[in-house]
């Protein structure tokens, strides 16, 4: 009889140490996680991601995972279990919980390329480096420059778009940007170091986010050794400014590496360290070429595609350039540009320069009614949002008038990240763009040779053609 009792309290002794065990080892057991499928072993649905966002339908394969499983679904991308949202609501919960839920993360393999640079930054560390590059960066400071920006972009047409037919816009404005920042960030506008760089610049950018196959002749292999021959080439060009800087040449610089090299970053009043700076230039001329030449092509293609928002474009900045007899831009002149900023948020909400990004959970988190676990990844994308006919009606229409007033909904727009770790060269990039524009739009009309060119994502949107333009000189 004592044997029939004990029975069923020895079942229930050994089950509750049976998940125990479970627990201990696989702490996921048992969490709410959100609906959805993990895929292959380790490979999960990296396969199909890649192949869907390579080919610019990233929304595709989220929303047939929405449509299945709901607004909140989990996922394997990139070997790493994940958690997918898009609400405004779901972007402003994971932009406010950074450093509190989530910490950025990124593929170990980009992550290696990166080195020191804000890009890999978390907490603290983030912080300073982004206080130092925003000093730099920010509004106050770019009021100086502008004129100087705008008199490189008349230079910039002179050169490489007078007297043309046709071109291929979006390599040409690459070819602008790369010398903008060249000119901005070192004051080099010619010579060796600047093709070299040009040309490293180029495979480091494309193979930085490429499959990590550390192989000659692979995409990730030439960015590898373009990522030495930067440093390289800055260690350079550091030590010819230390050189100066002790022969008191140094006030003849107004460029971002004087800045960096003579501007406190911690609490003691140092400086970043050479590593510091070498890669934090490396990842600004990746955001700074990349991002930007996207998000301007784009703005082309569409202003092509839709003349009467062209027309408003036009008129905004010829009532600009009647107040400026021949002198350059300012800073004011810049926020007059009120619809052209329309038109560039616009194309970059169709067409976001960063599509997606990784963070992780440095703790369990609670969201929607589901647990995600520490360790699993948010992916968290801005073509989700962004086409989501609940939050912009008729998402895939070119319509500028969205951002005018108080614009869309907080956290609907996310073109620039959000949170702590919105991109510190917004303001940098928007007066930029602004620039380009006014000198295109006062002294060219144009049209797209195709205007159904195919756009890849590699590691940014590219045209296949590099978007050949048909050019006519007002």
């Amino acid at each position: 009889m004592y044997v029939m009792l004990l029975l069923p309290c020895g079942m229930w002794f050994f089950s509750f140490l049976f998940l125990r065990g479970i627990q201990h080892f696989f702490p996921n057991f048992g969490a709410a996680l959100p609906p959805g499928r993990l895929g292959l072993p380790f490979i999960g649905e990296t396969l199909e991601f890649m192949t869907a966002a390579t080919n610019n339908n990233s929304l595709a394969f989220f929303n047939s995972r929405v449509a299945k499983y709901g607004e909140i679904f989990k996922t394997n991308i990139l070997f790493a279990p994940s958690i997918s949202f898009g609400t405004p609501e779901a972007n402003k919960f994971l932009f406010a919980n950074e450093n509190k839920l989530f910490q950025l993360s990124l593929p170990s393999s980009a992550a290696k390329l990166l080195g020191q640079s804000i890009t890999n930054k978390v907490g603290k560390e983030h912080k300073n480096v982004r206080h130092t590059l925003m000093a730099f960066f920010g509004a106050s400071n770019l009021h100086n420059f502008v004129p100087r920006l705008d008199n490189a972009t008349k230079a910039h047409f002179q050169q490489f778009w007078e007297g043309r037919d046709e071109i291929k816009a979006m390599d040409t404005i690459k070819h602008f940007l790369f010398s903008l920042v060249m000119d901005l960030f070192f004051s080099i506008i010619e010579g060796p170091e600047f093709h070299s760089m040009q040309h490293d610049v180029e495979d480091y950018i494309f193979g930085t986010f490429q499959f990590p196959i550390d192989f000659p002749g692979f995409a990730y292999h030439k960015a590898k050794l373009a990522r030495d021959n930067i440093r390289r080439t800055l260690d350079m060009i550091i030590s010819r400014r230390r050189k100066d800087t002790k022969e008191r040449k140094v006030e003849m610089y107004h460029d971002l590496l004087s800045f960096l090299l003579n501007t406190p970053h911690d609490e003691e009043g140092n400086p970043l360290k050479d590593e510091e700076i070498k890669d934090n230039i490396g990842s600004l001329l990746f955001a700074g070429v990349e991002t930007t030449s996207s998000t301007i092509s784009m703005a082309l293609k569409y202003l092509s595609l839709n003349p009467h928002c062209l027309q408003e474009v036009v008129k905004e900045q010829m009532e600009i350039s009647k107040t400026k007899d021949g002198a350059p831009l300012n800073w004011e002149d810049t926020r007059k540009m009120k619809y052209t900023w329309c038109v560039l948020q616009e194309s970059l909400r169709l067409q976001p320069a960063l599509e997606q990004a990784f963070r992780i959970c440095i703790k369990d988190v609670e969201y929607g009614g589901f647990t995600i676990p520490k360790g699993w990844k948010v992916f968290w994308s801005a073509n989700r949002t962004h086409m989501s006919p609940q939050i912009f009606p008729n998402p895939t229409k070119f319509d500028p008038s969205r951002f005018e007033g108080s614009g869309p909904q907080p956290f609907s727009f996310i073109g620039f990240g959000g949170g702590p770790r919105m991109c510190p060269g917004n303001e940098f990039a928007r007066t930029t763009m602004l620039i380009f524009l006014h000198r295109m739009v006062l002294n060219y009309e144009w049209c797209m040779v195709d205007p159904n060119e195919k756009i890849y994502v590699m590691p940014g949107p590219t045209f296949q053609k590099g978007l050949q333009l048909k050019l006519h000189k007002k």
